[in-house]
């Protein structure tokens, strides 16, 4: 186990409240990623002695005080260590994550690494390919997974004072009287949590008004603020305001977390409907760009050992487990994970005309 040195994550009071996308807050590129510390390439791929510099740039695809954000900082002291090296963190969401994971994708050096969410990136791509008139901008060939970190089940939240309705149920019969006044919030146009609200819709027939945001703090702020009446979160990422809101369902077949949660029922339970739970389930992952791990394998390697050995580490799993959160975290391997990206690509694919019906319209 790793000597840490450096002070442990501490779960920070409304860690998911932030309203603003920070976009490139944390480092533009010149944080070392250009070669300017010695990192230029020069050891032939072979990692060399100079490799990793002091600081890499960790690229996230959503908001600050997000999910994404969330996860990485209750892990990044550990990754650091294990890596010998610091991260600067570098906030670009937007365009349904695929400013991020471009951004990752055009590295050619091993200087940052990606966290996003599957399926919300392989989704992007089916999206694009179905337009007439875009061009992705990069495939799944274009990302080289290090492994997953987690995955979380979808949830339903409002405010803990929301007292128009406490149940799913009673949500449906409002909105079923009420056609088109509620607003649900998201944390992208085309993710997970919005397909768990569409399925909802087309399952009971209701009308709600559909608000993507750019990431999952400013979904939440949102919430709290009363901007919008209902938040299409997960279990963990959501975690920090549970205190503060108050939860309808979950979209598993039973609920894995009821303290988080105020022991929710699973949606097709209390509704009687036959929701697909897999599609709305969500698999956060790291990953960097496949052109440079192929160039630089060793540095690959090392990256990818130092995650899992994070992944692994007992004092970072005992951390989860204060804090309630150690069930969230899941492990599958790069070559497992690709396959994990293969098929949610596949499954939008047969979702994009949903989403084109209720979303893009």
């Amino acid at each position: 186990m790793v000597d840490h040195t450096r002070r442990r994550f501490v779960k920070t009071a409304g860690a998911g409240a932030v309203a603003v996308s920070l976009a490139g807050c944390s480092g533009n590129g010149g944080d070392g990623g250009d070669g300017s510390d010695g990192s230029d390439g020069s050891d032939g791929g072979n990692g060399g002695d100079d490799y990793p510099p002091s600081s890499l740039t960790f690229v996230n695809a959503y908001s600050e005080g997000g999910g994404v954000d969330t996860n990485f900082r209750q892990i990044q002291t550990y990754f650091e260590d294990y890596l010998d090296a610091n991260f600067n963190i570098e906030y670009r969401s937007g365009a349904g994550t695929r400013v991020a994971a471009n951004t990752v994708a055009q590295d050619e050096e091993l200087m940052r690494i990606g966290g996003t969410l599957s399926p919300a990136t392989p989704a992007t791509i089916a999206f694009d390919e179905a337009q007439d008139d875009t061009e992705p901008e990069f495939t799944l060939d274009d990302l080289r997974p290090l492994g997953t970190l987690s995955s979380e089940a979808a949830i339903i939240r409002v405010r803990e004072d929301e007292d128009r309705f406490r149940t799913i149920q009673e949500l449906v019969d409002y909105a079923d009287e009420n056609p088109g006044e509620l607003t649900v919030g998201a944390s992208a146009p085309t993710n997970r949590n919005m397909l768990s609200i569409i399925m909802l819709m087309e399952e009971t027939g209701i009308d709600l008004t559909l608000v993507p945001f750019e990431g999952g703090g400013p979904t939440q702020t949102a919430l709290l603020q009363g901007e919008i009446d209902v938040a299409a979160r997960s279990v963990y990422n959501s975690a920090s305001i549970a205190d503060e809101s108050h939860c309808l369902c979950v979209y598993a077949e039973e609920n894995p977390e009821p303290d988080l949660t105020n022991d929710a029922p699973p949606i097709n339970e209390e509704l009687g409907t036959d929701i697909n739970y897999a599609p709305t389930a969500g698999t956060q992952f790291y990953f960097v760009s496949a052109a440079a791990a192929e160039e630089y394998p060793d540095r690959y390697d090392h990256v990818q050992q130092a995650f899992q050995s994070a992944h692994e580490d007992e004092e970072y799993r005992a951390d989860l487990e204060e804090i309630g959160e150690l069930g969230k975290l899941v492990w599958n391997s790069p070559d497992e994970t690709e396959e994990i990206l293969q098929s949610s690509y596949e499954t939008y694919q047969e979702f994009v005309p949903l989403f084109e019906e209720y979303v893009q319209n």
